[in-house]
């Protein structure tokens, strides 16, 4: 195990309860950002997906990163000509595709 592993595991665990209900939304939601940026490694993103095909909250808050995430790809690219070229490459490198 890698030592991202290691901390993604222990962060991942701190997310819920004893009895495996999702506590911690904000920290959760962070970890979301790191499947989303394709930067867990494939022993975290397993562990990941396999929580949240069992927590309806875990899978509701990732589908509202996702959708939100997708939503501002699609407005950056509606808006492309409008907006400022370092606005837009600002926000690009925030939400890395």
């Amino acid at each position: 195990m890698t030592k991202f592993s290691e901390w993604f595991k222990d962060t991942f665990q701190k997310c819920y309860c004893d009895q495996g209900n999702l506590v911690n939304e904000k920290r959760f939601e962070e970890i979301v950002q790191l499947v989303l940026d394709d930067e867990a490694d494939e022993e975290s993103r397993r562990i990941f997906e396999e929580k949240i095909k069992n927590c309806v909250k875990s899978q509701t808050t990732f589908e509202k990163e996702k959708h939100l995430r997708e939503k501002l790809r699609q407005k950056l690219s509606e808006h492309k000509t409008e907006m400022p070229e370092n606005l837009i490459a600002s926000i690009r490198k925030s939400i890395a595709q």
